[in-house]
């Protein structure tokens, strides 16, 4: 009778592990094949002596929202800081802005996993694009000496290479980044060497006009599909805008995926945002801050830039603010 109750106990139990895999399997997500977003308002204002908050990446650490950004003061100067961690993005405006020692411009922060370091690649630094290291990433002038993150150069562009992002699968580490200039530029190194020099070369992978593909490339891993994503901020005849491209391979081709104005990845078209008219460089939210940049396709949040619709003026001094998307099924 033991025997019995025992095999009937374990097919119960193998009956509730089918139940809890399909309840799984379930809740697994394609991208959809249009967006609909709602916004949040401004999310913070700059503190004291900065005009401008911009240019967000941001992870989830030890349980709470970490955040970089750009900032711009009264004058002429590009700086950056980081927020003190907080656990609702209400709590945003309430963290502590704390400014860096040093212009970590457009930064991108991840946790390198093969080697349990923290990473924060930026722009403007001694090299087109330079990284430093951390074992802190909430110490916002805890890092460790620039070192060269990609030391070549590119042509046909008026700003030189910008606003890079890092990602990596299991073999290869990918750098993308732009140049305002309608292209979209890839280098790769083996995964075991990073974190180090992409080096001098770069291959041009997406090319159109320079209002098409501006800037502030993002490339993500999506999350249960064999998917990688990529966002590329444009111009459009009604502010800034997010296109879409997916691959499946970092290395291969891209193929548009929403990648019109009017039905873009994120821009006024969809956003529902009534305080803006750009949504323009941020990140996605990222509950996995390593290497992969992996995204969860069930809950996208986009943290994007926005500025006051009767805003105009020199671009340094446009009254960007962080706000967030969250994608409507």
């Amino acid at each position: 009778m033991r025997v019995m109750r025992t095999a009937a106990g374990l097919v119960m139990t193998g009956i509730i592990l089918l139940e809890s895999a399909a309840v799984v399997v379930a809740q697994t997500c394609s991208l959809p094949s249009a967006y609909r977003w709602t916004s949040t308002g401004p999310l913070a204002t700059p503190k004291s002596g900065w005009v401008s908050l911009k240019d967000f990446t941001n992870v989830v650490y030890n349980g709470k929202h970490l955040v970089y950004a750009t900032t711009h003061n009264t004058g002429s100067g590009w700086g950056s800081t980081n927020f003190a961690p907080f656990s609702d993005w209400s709590e945003m405006g309430s963290a502590s802005q704390n400014a860096m020692n040093v212009a970590a411009v457009a930064p991108t922060l991840f946790y390198f996993a093969p080697k349990s370091i923290w990473v924060l690649a930026y722009q403007w630094g001694p090299t087109s694009f330079t990284y430093r290291k951390s074992s802190d990433p909430t110490d916002a002038n805890g890092w460790s000496a620039a070192q060269p993150l990609f030391s070549g150069k590119i042509s046909g562009s008026s700003t030189g290479c910008i606003d890079q992002t890092v990602i990596g699968d299991n073999t290869t580490m990918y750098l993308f980044f732009a140049g305002d200039n309608g292209k979209i530029y890839r280098a790769s190194m083996p995964v075991e060497k990073f974190p180090s020099d992409f080096g001098t070369t770069s291959t041009v992978i997406l090319s159109d006009t320079t209002n098409n593909l501006f800037e502030a490339v993002q490339v993500y891993t999506v999350e249960g599909q064999n998917q990688y994503l990529m966002i590329v901020e444009a111009i459009g005849g009604s502010g800034r805008y997010f296109r879409s491209f997916t691959a499946t391979s970092l290395g291969g081709s891209w193929t548009p995926q929403a990648a019109s104005e009017s039905k873009p990845f994120a821009g006024k078209a969809n956003s529902n945002a009534t305080w803006t008219n750009d949504v323009s460089h941020g990140d996605l939210v990222r509950t996995n801050p390593d290497q992969t940049m992996t995204i969860d396709p069930c809950n996208l949040q986009l943290l994007y830039q926005g500025r006051a619709t009767n805003s105009d003026g020199d671009y340094g001094l446009l009254p960007y603010r962080p706000a967030l998307l969250t994608l409507q099924r």
